[in-house]
This record gives C-alpha cells, sequence and structure tokens, in this order.
C-alpha cells in the first residue's frame, strides 16, 4: 500500500503550483525575523509586491496611492505612510508620497505584500536589507506558546518559502469519556482529530486534514456516535467533505495527507488510502501569496466542544496507536520541489497544555517517524 500512496505523491506534487519560480537576490528582515522579498529596485511597483527605491529615483518617480510606503534611515524605520489605507479603507484624502533626503531608502508594497509591513514593521523597528539565498532555511523557533483548549501535539515548521507539506499517518483509535457528555445531546464533550494546515504571515492560520465524525449507512441513517475520520478545512469558515462512504476513514488505516500552495490564495488538501478512497479539493487560503512567508504543521488533537482558547478541561478520553511514518516539508515548485523530510531539526515540538499529556515515540528520526498517544489524564 505505501508503494502506492509514495507514487501518488509524485503526481500531486507536479501539481503544486509554482509560487517560487522567481527568486529575487533580497529580503526584508523584519526585527521579529519574518522575512519578504524584494521584487525589483527602482522600477514600478506592482501588486503583491514590495520594490526598494533609492531616495533619487523616488524623489522623481513616487509610487502610487495603491499601496503603502515605509522609510527607512539607518536601519530603523522611520516613517510609515499607507496610501492605500487612507484612500480606500477611511475615505480620507491621499496623504501623498514621502518627503524623502539623501539618507535611506523607501520600501513599497502593494496587495499582501503591504498587508505584511503593516504586520510586521513599525515605527523604531530595526530592520535589515539582506541577500536572498533560495536554499537557506530559515530554522524553527526553539519554543512557541500552546494555544489553550486542547491536548495536542503540534509539529510546526519555520515562517519560510515553504509550498507544502506531506506525509503518511497511520490513524490512531479514540476513546471518549463516559461520564463528559453533553447534558442535552448525550454525546462526547471531546473529540479527535488529526491533521495539517499552515499560516501565512503570521496571520492567516488554516487547518486541514481528518476529524472524528458521524457516519451514514447504506440506508442514509446516521450512526449514533462519531465513528471515523472524515475530511475537513477551515479557514474563515468551517468545511467537510461529502458525507459519503468513500471519505470515510478508521482507526488503524495508514493514509496519506498532503497541504499544498495549489495557486495565488489557493491551497489543496489530498487524503488517500492509496486505494480506492481519495479526497481533494481546493480552497481559498487568504494570504498564501508569492512572497508571504508560509508555516506548515502536523498535528494530533483531541479537541473539546465550545472550549476553544480557554484551559482545556479535565478528561479521561485518549486517542493511541497514531504513528507518522513519514512527513516532508515542500521547498519549489512543481516537478523541482523538494521534498525536505520533517525530522526533529525541522520543527517546533509543541506539546500541549502539558508534556504530561503526550507520549511520543520516534520510530525513524530521519524520516520524522513518531508513534503519537495522546492522554487527557497525563501520563506521568
Amino acid at each position: 500500500m505505501l508503494k502506492k500512496i509514495t507514487l501518488s505523491f509524485a503526481i500531486l506534487f507536479v501539481a503544486a503550483f509554482s509560487v517560487a519560480a522567481q527568486n529575487q537576490p533580497q529580503q526584508i528582515v523584519a526585527a521579529n525575523n519574518l522575512t519578504f522579498k524584494i521584487a525589483g529596485k527602482d522600477r514600478q511597483r506592482n501588486n503583491e509586491e514590495i520594490v526598494i527605491y533609492s531616495p533619487e529615483y523616488y524623489k522623481k518617480n513616487p509610487s502610487s496611492k495603491n499601496g503603502i510606503d515605509v522609510l527607512v534611515v539607518d536601519d530603523k524605520v522611520t516613517i510609515i505612510n499607507d496610501r492605500a489605507g487612507a484612500v480606500y479603507l477611511q475615505n480620507k484624502p491621499d496623504p501623498g508620497a514621502i518627503a524623502v533626503e539623501k539618507k535611506g531608502y523607501v520600501l513599497s508594497a502593494q496587495g499582501e505584500a503591504r498587508k505584511w509591513i503593516l504586520a510586521n514593521l513599525k515605527v523604531g523597528d530595526t530592520i535589515a536589507v539582506k541577500a536572498f539565498d533560495p536554499n537557506a532555511e530559515v530554522p524553527p523557533a526553539a519554543s512557541i506558546p500552546c494555544f489553550a483548549g486542547a491536548y495536542y501535539r503540534k509539529a510546526v515548521s519555520s515562517f519560510d518559502v515553504w509550498t507544502g507539506i506531506a506525509g503518511f499517518v497511520k490513524l490512531g483509535t479514540p476513546t471518549v469519556d463516559e461520564n463528559r457528555l453533553g447534558a442535552e445531546t448525550k454525546q462526547p464533550l471531546d473529540n479527535f482529530s488529526v491533521y495539517m494546515g499552515g499560516n501565512a504571515g503570521g496571520k492567516s492560520e488554516v487547518d486541514a486534514g481528518l476529524t472524528w465524525e458521524f457516519t451514514l449507512d447504506k440506508d442514509g441513517k446516521r450512526s449514533a456516535r462519531r465513528n471515523a475520520f472524515r475530511p475537513f478545512w477551515r479557514t474563515k469558515t468551517w468545511n467537510s467533505a461529502p458525507d459519503e462512504k468513500q471519505f470515510y476513514f478508521y482507526p488503524g488505516e495508514t493514509v496519506q495527507m498532503a497541504v499544498l500552495v495549489a495557486g495565488p490564495n489557493k491551497l489543496r488538501l489530498v487524503i488517500s488510502d492509496g486505494k480506492s478512497k481519495t479526497f481533494q479539493t481546493d480552497f481559498d487560503a487568504e494570504g498564501f501569496s508569492p512572497g508571504i512567508p508560509r508555516q506548515f504543521k502536523r498535528v494530533n488533537a483531541i479537541d473539546q466542544v465550545a472550549n476553544e482558547g480557554k484551559p482545556a478541561k479535565p478528561t479521561e478520553a485518549k486517542v493511541t496507536g497514531a504513528e507518522w511514518l513519514s512527513t516532508v516539508l515542500l521547498r519549489g515548485a512543481g516537478a523541482d520541489a523538494k521534498q525536505i523530510p520533517m525530522a526533529a531539526e525541522k520543527f517546533t515540538d509543541m506539546r500541549c497544555p502539558n508534556v504530561n499529556n503526550i507520549v511520543v515515540t520516534t520510530t525513524d528520526k530521519a524520516k520524522g517517524g513518531e508513534k503519537i498517544d495522546i492522554y487527557g489524564a497525563p501520563k506521568n
């Protein structure tokens, strides 16, 4: 079965959209270490780009009102002039171009690049313009704070020019806490998921993979309890695969899962058992545009009903026997995309809310292979 799945991976990677076909020689490094490629120097600014201007060129050829300009002097952000925000969002007069002297330079951005500047630069920041090496990887963060409301293990990459993530996972077996049922529904208040996803520019979060769901029998009758994993994707809204037998995946099955950049502001989710069950969809993913640094992740979780952002509630629920056989991060576009094993040094290891709730056993360090068991009741 794994051989069949591996072959299908090759097809999926060829289909990935070319978002990194034009690598530029320089990049901005913000104070928070996030980066953005500079598209050019002393030329017209196009949509989704950051262009750098010398003071002399900018005086003679100022940018249009459709973007944002940033004056940098002695590596310090001294002025941020959001002309597009003033004109189109606040209905104010165009503030015009920045008055520049001989020192420094101007960064001018439009579209998603403008949003990146607003999210990552502020007056007083020390920033840098450095050479862009497409082969140089940004290392993952040493640690990331947990987000409250669930028990989960997340392996998350750095923000870089990643174009996707893919892996093979053996699905774990959920066990519910019969003492934690909804008063009206009598359904468990803990649920289970295994998924991938990403983040663009530090703000556009996407989850996509499998969640524990109800199923329909051959007569269309719904199961009394959730009893199978089913594909879902969540951006600003929740979406799921059709409620059909061909999209039900069960504990113990090994599946291929992938989330790939499929075009500007588009991601592709693929889940397959390599045999008769395959689900694929392209969906809108705001911010996943050329030049925007991207982060990708894989997650095993016990979710809790109506508890997002709150402390995880005590539970005897658990999910055991899950195993990531291998995982790769994609770097590059289409058939030329490099498949880089998501080994331990490539990701930030998050075990939330407490390491005692998560048991990780490494099975193949080079391939990112590991078994993951999650317990609501901490394991000592």
